[in-house]
Parts: structure tokens; sequence; C-alpha cells
């Protein structure tokens, strides 16, 4: 429907005139009161935004965030502004019902099959001479289910069930979450599975499902991430919803809501920037908060704890607000959910390789072939889903005693997305349904506590690790499994154990090539998890994702969706732009993908701009990434200058051990490429990031300082008023440098 809209909006073009004079684009004078037309049919078909096949029709254009990334005004067919077409999202909704309608009961075909699209305008754009035969299916049954109901989840000796009359009664509850990789889908999930056992009835949606009003029959809990400072890609309409509508007459006086955000504190200037928002203008629009806006952390200790503290606190309050008191029938919840990731598709490997010597940590080069019509672009993430270790998947079966052939059933009447109403083999549930390795929270020790001896020594144990609980679980990352294998007399159901267990979720790789290369394929760089476990030294710790990723082989199939990574990180526009880049370790992945880009330009003939590389690793012969492959080649092209820092020979790299060290010894380097305009990148670890932020402020308060009113006279043309090194950081943050973090 946006593609079509796209190319054949209702409203071809919006009147508009400046209420002062304007200068357009640094060169269009505009005098004040001048009448101007603009071509909203025009702008839909811009090859600058939709590149060199704007006239074709192409849905693909607007899947995977691509349709949220598009830059501002470049999506008109209902308008703009306070004159933009106020039934849209009616509208919307109403054209979406009705081709699903059709579509669900008929097949259709052309009654000329030679038809070619005639326009008829009047104050709206129709096909002209449109005529279709409409054919009822057979043997099609229909249903509609508005609201879902709720349930309780039940796995092997669980007997309780809730008659969908009991469900009926409850309260009703709305869990919305926005979520890009899933921690806030799988919150959202575990929330709205255990509302049963408070007495409510939760219907679970994404943000986005909401954008003309809130429910007030019920409380709204908000669970949403910022994805670099903007809403995940199924929380935009909400959050511009709730800040377009006017506020004068509090629209939002009859709803209680509570607000809990995930995010990450290496984005400062972003961090839990959205669900900030959210709470506060829901709160400024006449809505009746019910706890303060809990926050966690990923980049931290106790993501997992956080949630749970926040959610026991939130229970209490939503029980006395609207009078509800706990069934006394027993319900078994679960965490873990069929893993709804509708955008993942099945891709096929076409190689793996090791990159890596001996003496080093693994780093994997892995090449995929992308399903038909999924597209990328270079500095994208590939997300995957993975499955669990066959060593971790055999420790359960051996723990509950089941055989790898064993099928449970599960059944749940609440909004759980486990594999529910049929066998499924216990081998393939631990596999690839719930997280085995995540450290476990309070709360999971505290039930584990109810399944103990009431004395001796494994009560003893469990309240120790809640006594020093983020040095003896966080820290040790000892998971669920590991505490009821030290302590074969805890006594606990299946059941149990498996709502205990987070959905398995998605994990995002940064994307190590380019369309340019083959826009049908990608490659990913990283680095296999693979250490002695804390909790037991005689066990190895595999990461989850990058182990089932290093285990893989030519021709097999893998779940993955391509995810657009933030607007800044990408190549500039301009090739000729030069680019400044900061790796270490498998973060040279998009920085592959960037020169890889930079390379087919230059031997297209296009003109590229100089390409500054520091990466850092362990030594030339053990873990030089691609140093003597492609990195190698383009250097010889002239499309890359690299300087290494070499940690363990520090005599081949300037005397530079970190890339920070090396940023410091070429400083002049990098002052010429500011100088000419460059774009800044830095790809790895939080503490390769501060690491070459602290650099770039040595820098520039050294260039303050030292060359004073010399150097501040070039700057005063890019950021006038700047005075101070952290203000000059803060300008570079905003407009030429973009940062991509883990671990």
């Amino acid at each position: 429907m946006r593609e079509s809209m796209r190319l054949k909006g209702t409203i071809p073009g919006i009147g508009v005139k400046p209420m002062q004079d304007e200068v357009i684009g640094g060169k269009y004078f505009i005098p004040k009161g001048t009448h101007i037309f603009v071509m909203a049919s025009v702008i839909g078909r811009d090859p600058a935004v939709y590149g060199d096949d704007a006239n074709e029709f192409k849905p693909e254009r607007m899947l995977d965030g691509k349709f949220e990334a598009l830059p501002p005004k470049a999506w008109l067919p209902f308008g703009s502004g306070t004159r933009a077409c106020i039934g849209r999202a009616f509208a919307w909704q109403e054209a979406q019902m009705a081709i699903a309608t059709l579509f669900q009961k008929f097949d259709f075909r052309f009654a000329d099959p030679e038809y070619k699209l005639q326009i008829n305008e009047t104050l709206t754009i129709k096909p002209k001479n449109l005529r279709i035969y409409a054919i009822p299916r057979k043997d099609t049954t229909f249903s509609l289910s508005l609201a879902p109901t709720p349930s309780v989840l039940k796995a092997q000796a669980a007997t309780t069930e809730v008659t969908s009359d009991a469900a009926a009664k409850l309260q009703p509850l709305y869990v919305l979450y926005g979520s890009n990789t899933g921690s806030c889908e799988a919150f959202a999930q575990r929330f709205a599975t255990a509302a049963p056992s408070y007495g409510f009835r939760a219907t679970i949606n994404t943000l986005n499902s909401v954008t003309s009003s809130l429910p007030t029959d019920g409380a709204v809990i908000i669970i949403t991430a910022s994805f670099e400072g903007e809403p995940p890609d199924n929380a935009g309409h909400f959050v511009k919803f709730i800040e377009t509508i006017p506020g004068d007459n509090a629209p939002f006086s009859n709803v209680r809501y509570a607000v809990f955000g995930c995010g990450n504190r290496d984005w400062v200037h972003t961090y839990q920037r959205v669900p900030k928002v959210v709470d506060a203008t829901l709160e400024a629009k006449g809505a009746e908060r019910l706890l303060e806006r809990g926050e966690a952390d990923a980049g931290g200790e106790g993501f997992f704890q956080s949630f749970d503290d926040w959610e026991a606190k939130l229970w209490p309050i939503l029980a006395k607000y609207y009078d509800v008191r706990r069934p006394s029938e027993l319900w078994q919840q679960a965490r873990a959910s069929t893993l709804r990731q509708p955008d993942a598709q099945l891709g096929t490997v076409l190689a793996n390789k090791l990159l890596s010597k001996p003496g080093g940590a693994d780093k994997h080069h892995v090449e995929l072939q992308l399903p038909d019509g999924m597209t990328y672009r270079a500095g994208d993430y590939l997300a995957i889903l993975p499955s669990n270790p066959a060593s971790s998947v055999k420790r359960v079966l051996t723990r509950f005693k089941l055989s790898p052939e064993q099928e449970i059933s599960i059944a749940s009447s609440a909004p759980t997305t486990l594999p529910i109403g049929r066998p499924i083999n216990v081998s393939d549930l631990f596999s690839g349904y719930v997280e085995l390795a995540q450290p476990a929270t309070k709360k999971n020790i505290e039930a584990l506590l109810h399944y103990s001896p009431k004395s001796g020594k494994t009560r003893n144990g469990l309240e120790t690790l809640l006594a020093a609980y983020v040095s003896a679980v966080l820290e040790k990352r000892i998971s669920v499994l590991n505490i009821i294998e030290t302590y074969p007399d805890i006594d606990l159901p299946l059941s149990v154990f498996i709502s205990m267990l987070p959905a398995m979720r998605v994990r995002q790789y940064s994307i190590s090539s380019s369309p340019l290369w083959d826009p049908s394929r990608v490659t990913l760089t990283l680095g296999i998890l693979r250490e002695a476990a804390v909790a037991d030294s005689r066990e190895l710790f595999q990461g989850v994702a990058s182990t089932y990723l290093a285990g893989l082989s030519k021709g097999d199939r893998v779940q993955l969706a391509v995810r657009p990574s933030s607007t800044a990180f990408h190549l500039p526009a301009d090739p000729a732009t030069p680019i400044v880049m900061f790796a270490s370790g498998s973060g040279i992945a998009p920085m592959r993908g960037f020169l890889q880009e930079r390379a087919a330009q230059k031997a297209a003939g296009r003109e590229v701009g100089k390409a500054l590389l520091f990466y850092g690793c362990r030594s030339p012969s053990i873990d030089f990434l691609y140093g003597d492959a492609e990195l190698k080649d383009w250097s010889a092209q002239g499309v890359v200058d690299i300087r290494p820092a070499f940690s363990r020979e520090v005599e081949k790299s300037e005397g530079c051990k970190y890339v920070q060290d090396r940023v410091l010894h070429d400083r002049e380097d990098i002052i010429v490429a500011f100088e000419q305009g460059a774009k800044f990148y830095t790809c790895g670890s939080g503490r390769v990031a501060a690491g070459v932020k602290a650099s770039c402020m040595t820098i520039i308060s050294d260039l303050i300082k030292l060359k004073g009113t010399e150097w501040k006279a070039k700057t005063d043309n890019i950021y006038p008023d700047v005075n101070t090194a952290e203000e000059f950081w803060s300008k570079l943050l905003h407009e030429r440098y973009a940062a991509d973090v883990f671990g």
C-alpha cells in the first residue's frame, strides 16, 4: 500500500506559501507570500531518495525499517502539515481491512489481461476502466479474533486449566511494546503471560497498533526501547500520535499507564530517550502514571533483574487500583515464547571459514545467500535466530531424565507464544525456543528455594547466591541450569523450569559486505565466544549465537533478517567524502563493507574520498583480519590507508598498542581529514569506543590550547560558537560521527 501510494498518491500536490522571505537550499530566493505548488507525485519518484528505479513498483522498498528511514517529506500521498488529510488514519485502516477481506474471500483476474493503467483525475486519483473478475474462494473457512484470550501454560505435570468464562471475567490489561531486537517483546510476553495469575486478562500488541486512542477500561503497560534515539520500527507511529495530539483538553485523562524502557548507557546522549518521551508526554496530556518509569541497561549488570524488580512493584499497584484478587487456581506460567519474528526468512550458508590463526580467539567469516527480495546497505545488521549448543540441551535432558525423542505438550490460554496445542520434541524445545545460558534472576533463585529442602547445604547455597547476587551470579554468569545441576536435590518440576527461561532472542551482527559486491549475498565477520565457565572450570561457556554460526556448514539453512542500522551509520551520499574508521577485532565488519563499496565505486570510475582505517588486534600473524587479502588489495588500489595497532607486537605498529594510541600518534592525519569534511565511524567494544573518544578529546583540547586562533578560525566555519572540547565533541557526535558499540 505504501509503495502504491508513493507512485500514485491520492493527493497529487500541495499549495503553500512562505510567511516570510526564504532561501531554499542555500540558493533559491522565495519572496514572502509567493504561491508554491509542491508536486507530491514528483517527490514520491525522486531518484535521489528511491534510486534509479524510482518509477518501478517495488513494495520491498517499504519493508524492514526502510519506510521509517526515509528522509522527512519524501512520502506525501496524504499531503503535509496542518492541511494534510485529516482522515488518513481511518482511510488507511479501512483500506487494509477492505483489501484483506477481499483477498481472503476472492481470487481476482483482469477482465482485459492486456489492460494498461489509465488515470482518472478529479479531486483524487483513480484508475480508469479497470475491470476485474472476482471469483469466490472454495472450501475456505473464516474466523476473526479481535482480542486474544489469555490463559495459563501447562507443561507435563501441570493440570489446571482456566475456562473461557473465567478468563472473560478477569480485569482487562493492555501490554504494548516497541522492539527491534526482541528484548522488549520478550519482556512484554513475560508480563502478559503472568497476568492471569494476578487476576488480569492481558492483550499484547505492538505500540504501532495504537494510533488513534488509548484504552481506558484497563491499565496500559508500555515496554519500549530507543534505537539510537529513535523509536523502534514498530513504535514510531505511536510516538508520533501521542506527541501530535493536542493536549489542551487532556486527551488521555482516563488512561492509567506505566512505562518500562530498555537501552544501553554507552549511548550517552540517547539513552532511554523514547521511554522518557512516552512517559512524559502521556503524563503531560492527562494520563495517570501508576509507577515511576523503569529502565534496564543492556550494557550493564542485571538487565533482566531490573525488569523483575519493576514488575514486582507494579503488580500490587495494579491489584489495588482495580480491586483485583489473584485467582485460587494454580497457574503455571511460562516466559518463553514461540519466536515471532515476522521478517525472518531462510537464508543459505555459502561458506564458513576461520580467519584467525592459533594463539588468538577464533574469528569466522560466514557468507550467506539472502532470500529473494531481501536487500541491504553497507552498515546494516543481519539478525540471526540461533539455536542452543547441543551440549547445553543434553545437560537439560540429563537433569530432568528425558530422552531426546520424548515429546511434551504445552497448553496455554494466556498470550504466550510457546509451541502450544501440539506435541513438541523436548530437544527441539530446549534447542530453539528458550535461552539456557541466561544468568538466573533473583526471582528465579527465590522460586528455587520453594522447591528446595527446608534446611541444609542446598538452602544455604541458594541464600548465599541471593545475598551476593551480583558477584555470585551475574559476574559468574550462573544460569538456572547451573544451579539445579549444582544442587540436584532441588525438586524442580519441568513446567516451572520452562517458565523460568527467557524466550530465545535474535542476535544482530554488522554486515561486513556491500551490495555493490553482490546484492543477493552478505558476509558476517564475528568472534566466537568460547571460554572457561566461571560457574564450573570443567565446563566451556559458549556464546549461543556465535557458537551456532561457527558450526554452520555450506548448504545449511539459517533464519535471518536484514535490520537497518541508524541513518548515521552508513556511508556518505557523496563517495568523494573522506571517511575515518576506528575498529578492533570483529569490529572491522562494517568497515570492510564500507571499503568494499568504495572499492567497487572506484573500479567503476567514480571519484572516492580518502579512507583512513585505524584497526586494533593482537598480531599481524594471528588476527589481522583480511590483512593479507582484501585490505592488502584495497590499500594497493588507493582505496584505504591502514593504521594498525598490534597489542602484542607494538614494534610493528609505530609503538602503538591500542587503537586509541595510534589515533594520538597519527593525530595530524586525523585533523587534515576533519578539515576536509570527513565522516567518522567507530565499531567495537565499549572500551574501544571510550578509548577513541578520549584520544579525540585530547587532540581537540590540545588544538584549542596550542593552535589557538589559527585552528579555531578554520573550525568556526564548521562549528561557530564552539569553545570547549566537550562542545566540539558534542557537535561532531551529532553531525559527523557514528558508533556501533557491542559487548
